[in-house]
Order: structure tokens, then sequence, then C-alpha cells
């Protein structure tokens, strides 16, 4: 049995929580998320419903390792990757909301098993009225392990539409280091859009850099 003491840790990386408003070049260890895809932009049902079933085994299996286990971790931030299909990000253009590609995360133990995952969603679809039961999206959640990467990276204050002046940033960093980016992004969100003003929004927003 796996003990732990003292206040629970988020499992996410710190590379991706904390971040200046300069520019800087940082290398993201290898990572356990949960994850969910789909397409089109943030305002649709499906992103929000994603959201919610991501949330709910993430809390499912927190709550379920802590029972059985001992161990105890902090539900961390919720990270998006965003890309467009047949566009090139590189241009600055925003593309048609039609083509935009998700998939939101969130990280959880680096040993968390299968075998635990899939009880943790089972618990969550079969709890009689809770937000999950009966929905179609817990069952899209997976769990996924990625290898360390480097990004470019710069903490993004302000509204979700200036973006891609923090990412001009990025690039002219990576260009300056002879380095090529990837066209797709991170976003790690620090605040919850409908508790903060626009303005005061922080994003942790981070460019893949090309091998």
């Amino acid at each position: 049995m796996k003990m732990t003491t003292g206040s629970p840790v988020s499992p996410t990386p710190v590379e991706l929580t904390k971040a200046r408003t300069t520019p800087d070049i940082v290398e993201v260890r290898p990572r356990t998320f949960l994850a969910i895809s789909g397409e089109e932009g943030p305002e649709t049902e499906e992103f929000a419903a994603s959201i919610g079933a991501l949330y709910g085994i993430a809390y499912s299996l927190k709550f379920s390792r802590k029972k059985t286990i001992g161990d105890d971790f902090k539900v961390g931030a919720l990270v998006g990757i965003w890309w467009a299909e047949g566009h090139d990000l590189s241009t600055g253009q925003v593309p048609p909301r039609d083509t935009w590609r998700w998939t939101v995360q969130i990280d959880v133990p680096e040993d968390v098993a299968a075998d635990e995952f899939a009880a943790a969603v089972g618990t969550a679809v079969r709890k009689k009225g809770g937000k999950l039961e009966g929905t179609p999206y817990a069952g899209k959640v997976t769990l996924t392990q990625e290898a360390a990467r480097r990004y470019g990276r710069i903490l993004h204050v302000g509204p979700f539409a200036d973006e891609p002046q923090s990412f001009e940033r990025i690039d002219d960093l990576l260009k300056r280091e002879g380095l090529a980016r990837e066209m797709w992004h991170v976003e790690v969100y620090l605040s919850d859009p409908q508790r903060t003003a626009p303005e005061k929004l922080k994003t942790v927003l981070l460019s893949p850099i090309a091998d």
C-alpha cells in the first residue's frame, strides 16, 4: 500500500505552469495524462462536454487512488493542444474555425495503470445522478504518455484573441536561436475565463520546437 502525507501535489510538470512574460526555451519532462480530442472552436457543446468528461474522470481517479492505495494528487491545470487542418499557422492569420482541431489534457501521476484508469471511468459513468451518467464523451477519454519535448514558452496575460502577438514573440526568439516550430501549439489555462476579466486572463503558451 502506498501512503502519502502532507498536501496533495499536482502531477502537472512545473514547466507547463511557470512562465514569464519574456519568452524562453524549456524542455517539458515526460508526461502521463488524460486526453480527449475534438473539432472546431471552444464555444461548441462538444468542447464543453469533453472538458466535463475529462475533469469527471480525473476526480474519479483521484478519489479512487486515495481510497485504495492512500495516494492523493491535486487535479492540475487544463492543457489544450490546438492546430488547424490544412493551414500554416506561421502566417499569423487566424484560420477558419471549422478547421480548428484540439486535444484537451489533464496530467495524472506517472504510475497510473490502464486497469486503474478503466476502473475510474467505469465508476464515473455508473454513478447515479452523476454528471457523466450516460454521456458518450467519457468513453472518448484516453490515458496517454508523452516523451520529453522542447518548446518555446511565454506567459500571455490578456484575452485569448491577443495570443498571436505572444506567439510572434516566441517565433522571434526561435528564429534568433536558429530553431523552427511545428504547426500546432499548447495553451495551459491558469485562469477560469468564466470568473476572470479577459484583460487579466493568464495562459502559458508553448510552441513545439521541430527536431
